[in-house]
Formats: structure tokens, C-alpha cells, sequence
């Protein structure tokens, strides 16, 4: 079987420039707080921090569809879990929400399953921003300031029961606040490369993200100082092009690429011949079903089925 480790990718943000920048509709994303990747639809979700509505759209920043939310107030944290599900944190709530995209559908947050992942501190300074780490169900969740925390939370939507953890001390960060947070085990190719147990963590005041340990030690920095508007929410694709969103009345969409040699840049090549093919089909094939670990499972749901079938369609053709 090849496993996913065969074709491994580190996350180095000294070496990513921006490429491109996106502007976003204003009418519905002023305030653009959270962005979120499906790797299921290759396509990103944007809520603002008003809770009115939620909009998908494109790498390219197209708006391809919107849901209309209902009782929410200060959304600011949202994570893809697969399988089309998603999590949007309210800040002042300290609680998160289990939901389904449907577009040009309604979305109301009291028929929701939710659990906490923070404090209920009623205030502006809650939970900011959470994600997903698909390799044991859990979640890791920030407190913004006052004080700053990182949390892991392990629970269940379905029971509303959930425990939340400090993971470290955020003194050593060394920045103003935490905006948004990345578990990078949910981006292909890198969740079995160095960076498998490492995390991305925003911070809008200071214009920086960090790549950071659970320990909390630094290991990478990002400048974000040159941005027109304020960054405020993060997320990566399988190609380990970063996509951030500015809390804005004209709110944009940064485009973030890795140096070449850093990336694992063909996934779905599974024979390693160069090539997406039919002989990769073939492999994927031979692993249908349930495959923890396998090189197959492209988008990391502990199955080998249809979805990854038709990410390798996708990226049918040579090879960048």
C-alpha cells in the first residue's frame, strides 16, 4: 500500500508569496472574519462576523452560492469536518455549531447541535476561530485575548458534550491577539510530513501568522504587515496555497503560494509515475473501502470511495 507519508510536504512560511488578491462582495462579506476549505468540493466558505449570511465561492474569490444564517450573532470561527459538514463558533458564546451547507437555504442556529469550546465570556474577546484535526475527531479552538488561549477540544455534537483544554502557554507568541487557528493535518500531503502535529495561528493585530508546536514554540513567521486590510481568518488547500480573509468594509481575499520546493505536488499520483491516470484509478480502486493511512484516501476521510475517485479526475493529466 502506499501511505500518505510517501509523498510528504512541510509547511515553510518564510518562503510563501502573495499572488493574487481577490476582491469580495461587500454587501454580504463586510466584516469577512472566517474562510474555511472543502476539500470535498475544492471551494471556500466566508462568514462575517454580522451572522447574516455565509457565502461560497471559488480560489478565485467568485461567488458561487450563498445560505442565509438566522439567530446567529458573532460568528468568527468556522472549520470544514468532510463530508460536506462544517463548524461555525459564536465568539461572546463560546460555542460551536454543527451544520450542512445548503445553498440559497436558511440556516438557523437554534435547531443546531453545538458544544462549547471556550468560555462564555459575553464580551468581544472570546472564541475567534477553530479547526478541525480529522486524524482523532478533535478540534483545536482559540481564545482571542484577555487572555489569549489555544484549546483542544475532544466531545460530541451529537451528545452537546465537550471538554476543553489549554495546549500552551501563549505568552512565548509574542503577539496582540489570535484571530484564526489551522490544524495543518487537515491539508493533504502535509499530514504525514513534519508538520502533521503543528498549527497555524493568525493574528490580526499584528499582522503575522505563526506556525507554531503544541508546545507553543515558534517555528515559522509570516509578515502580513503589507496587507490593505486587516487578516482575520485563515485556511490552506491541498496544493499548500494559504487563502486569508480581511475583516473589512471592503472586505479582500489574499492568495498565499509555497516555494516549489516545498510542496507535494501531485497526490494524486499514486503510482509516482509523473502522470494522473488511469493506473492511479486502478490503485485507488484496490483500497476501496476503510484505509487509515492510505496515499489514496485524498481527502482524509479514514475512506477509500467515490470522492477520492473524483479528486483523481480531477487532477487527470500530467503533473505541475
Amino acid at each position: 500500500m502506499t501511505t500518505q507519508a510517501d509523498c510528504p510536504a512541510k509547511v515553510t512560511l518564510s518562503g510563501y508569496q502573495l499572488i493574487a488578491t481577490y476582491s469580495l462582495p461587500s454587501a454580504t462579506l463586510s466584516g469577512a472574519s472566517a474562510v474555511a476549505w472543502n476539500w470535498d468540493s475544492d471551494t471556500l466558505l466566508i462568514v462575517p462576523d454580522s451572522g447574516l449570511v455565509m457565502v461560497m465561492v471559488s480560489k478565485t474569490g467568485t461567488v458561487l452560492s450563498q445560505m442565509t444564517m438566522k439567530n446567529f450573532a458573532d460568528t468568527e470561527g468556522l472549520t470544514y469536518m468532510g463530508g460536506g459538514t462544517y463548524a461555525l463558533s459564536e465568539e461572546r458564546l463560546g460555542r460551536a455549531y454543527k451544520f450542512t451547507y445548503v445553498a440559497g437555504g436558511t440556516l438557523d442556529r437554534n435547531t443546531l447541535q453545538s458544544i462549547a469550546i471556550g468560555p462564555n465570556t459575553g464580551t468581544n474577546d472570546g472564541s475567534e476561530g477553530m479547526s478541525f484535526d480529522p486524524r482523532d475527531g478533535s478540534w483545536v479552538s482559540i481564545k482571542e485575548k484577555n487572555p489569549q488561549n489555544v484549546y483542544r477540544i475532544t466531545g460530541s455534537f451529537a451528545t452537546g458534550a465537550s471538554t476543553y483544554t489549554d495546549i500552551f502557554a501563549t505568552a512565548q507568541l509574542g503577539v496582540n491577539d489570535i484571530a484564526d487557528v489551522l490544524v495543518l493535518a487537515t491539508v493533504p500531503g502535509v499530514v504525514d510530513g513534519p508538520d502533521a502535529n503543528n498549527l497555524l495561528l493568525l493574528s490580526q493585530s499584528s499582522q503575522r501568522l505563526l506556525k507554531v508546536s503544541r508546545t507553543g514554540q515558534i517555528l515559522g513567521t509570516l509578515s502580513l504587515t503589507s496587507l490593505a486590510t486587516n487578516p482575520e481568518g485563515v485556511t490552506m488547500d491541498a496544493s499548500q496555497r494559504l487563502y486569508i480573509c480581511s475583516d473589512s468594509t471592503a472586505p479582500k481575499l489574499y492568495v498565499y503560494a509555497p516555494a516549489a520546493t516545498d510542496l507535494c505536488t501531485c497526490p494524486s499520483d499514486l503510482d509516482r509515475d509523473g502522470v494522473v491516470g488511469s493506473g492511479d484509478i486502478g490503485l485507488a480502486l484496490l483500497e476501496f473501502g476503510l484505509c487509515p493511512g492510505s496515499a489514496a484516501d485524498l481527502n482524509r476521510s479514514g475512506l477509500c470511495d467515490s470522492s477520492d475517485l473524483g479528486v483523481i479526475l480531477l487532477d487527470f493529466g500530467a503533473c505541475p
